[in-house]
């Protein structure tokens, strides 16, 4: 037994000491193999491998590069880092892609050993973990935003006693007024000197330039990619979306985001033409949903299956694009009011409004949140987006579970809830009953 155990503790003080030295050799035979082989065609659309590929190369980067990484959260304005030539690794796109090679549990149960809470965010909880476990890559500096969750500056901190990184926090504020934007745009302006002063570089204002015009071009390319997604011939499923943030969030402001965003709008128009050239007709008595929040990025496979029963995501509310288009003459007032106008931030009621308003486009039959544990600030709103969205007569369904954690998925629990939810649906449609009258005689 004493043997066992001091293998055990030899084990993992090595995997603790390589761990980054291993992902990184990983990633790289990775990134070598996809440009050999390469078949999985999710949906039947290349794009969607191309993604693979050129996450697996800005990964690579992160972890071959920890001099000119930074640690983030969401939101964190990624052009600012891109024009500096920096790499962002976002703290809670890595507890899902950690998640997704089957390393969640690991990182839980180390943040568990350490105290942390298990009431919180599973996302926060894994970073942490992970952190501590030494399997995220080095960095430079780290800096978080107050948007969406009040973890993020908390996990940050806590991470600073492994990292031993100075923390940077970004305050966004709550209401969308010329101060708050002045107050943020100077915030990120002091961010970029701070940049400066670590790096021993100067902002390159060409390179700023370049990464505000990829952001917009990026920009334009997601709204092309939405509006095709309205045509009832559109090949792309939402189950494959939901993993849109990492692109849509992470890579804005480098070639990466935009490569990958008008290679998916160039094919889907090629496929949705083609389907018409040759008389493909729509799925007949599809049901449609509108998605809200994110998604379980564990291996599981109940959103492949609810997709190819007769059921489509249409579109995901973490893939609307809320923000205009960035002003070149004026980066840091553009990205402020990015940041603010986020339906993420602010008053309950601007999600609300644009939830109704993606019901409507989209000209859904339902629409599905996923409610992770520990997220307390989309489940406070569930009971007030259903009350408005039922009134519209749209069917509402909570599914309770977890994006990280996948001691907490249930697949009976799930199966048995999608199911009664899609009889009903299926059954409203069959009787063409009108919403507001289906929502009038209780069905929620």
């Amino acid at each position: 037994m004493t043997s066992n155990r001091r293998f055990k503790e030899l084990y993992n003080k090595l995997m603790r000491r390589f761990s980054p030295f291993i992902f990184k050799e990983l990633l790289r035979f990775i990134k070598i193999s996809h440009l050999f082989y390469c078949s999985d065609k999710r949906d039947g659309l290349a794009s969607l491998n191309l993604q693979t590929r050129l996450g697996v190369k800005h990964l690579y980067n992160v972890f071959n590069h920890p001099k000119q990484t930074i640690w983030t959260t969401m939101f964190v304005p990624s052009e600012i880092l891109f024009a500096m030539g920096l790499y962002p690794f976002c703290l809670e796109i890595g507890a899902a892609l950690f998640a997704g090679l089957g390393q969640s549990s690991r990182g839980l149960l180390e943040a568990e050993s350490l105290g942390v809470t298990t009431d919180i965010c599973s996302f926060h909880r894994s970073a942490i973990g992970h952190v501590f476990r030494n399997t995220f890559p080095k960095n430079i500096l780290q800096v978080a935003t107050t948007t969406l969750c009040d973890n993020n500056t908390k996990t940050m901190k806590i991470c600073e006693t492994v990292s031993k990184k100075e923390t940077i926090v970004i305050d966004v504020p709550y209401e969308a007024d010329e101060y708050s934007v002045a107050y943020l745009a100077k915030q990120l302006e002091d961010f970029t000197r701070r940049l400066e002063e670590i790096t021993g570089k100067k902002m390159p204002q060409e390179s700023f330039a370049k990464a505000i015009d990829y952001s917009n071009k990026t920009r334009e390319k997601i709204l092309e990619v939405n509006e095709l997604r309205k045509d009832p011939l559109c090949p792309l499923n939402g189950s494959n979306a939901l993993g849109f943030m990492f692109p849509a969030y992470l890579l804005i402001g480098s070639p990466l985001a935009l490569r990958f965003f008008a290679s998916l709008a160039d094919e889907l128009r090629e496929k949705i033409a083609a389907s018409r050239r040759n008389k493909i007709a729509p799925p007949k008595n599809q049901i449609k949903l509108l998605w809200l929040e994110l998604k379980p990025y564990f291996n599981m496979d109940f959103l492949t299956k609810l997709e190819k029963d007769g059921v489509k995501i249409v579109f995901e509310e973490t893939n609307y694009v809320y923000w205009e288009k960035l002003d070149p003459a004026k980066p840091y007032e553009s990205l402020a009011k990015k940041l603010i106008t986020s339906h993420y931030n602010g008053p309950l009621e601007r999600r609300i409004e644009i939830t109704k308003k993606l019901a409507k486009e989209y000209q859904v039959d339902g629409v599905v949140v996923f409610s992770s544990w520990g997220c307390r600030r989309n489940n406070a709103a569930v009971p007030t987006l259903k009350r408005e969205l039922n009134k519209m007569g749209y069917p509402f369904l909570s599914l309770d579970g977890d994006c990280v954690d996948d001691h907490n998925y249930m697949p009976g629990q799930f199966a048995t809830r999608i199911e009664g939810f899609l009889e009903m649906l299926r059954g409203r449609t069959t009787t063409a009953v009108p919403k507001r009258e289906v929502c009038e005689a209780g069905v929620t």
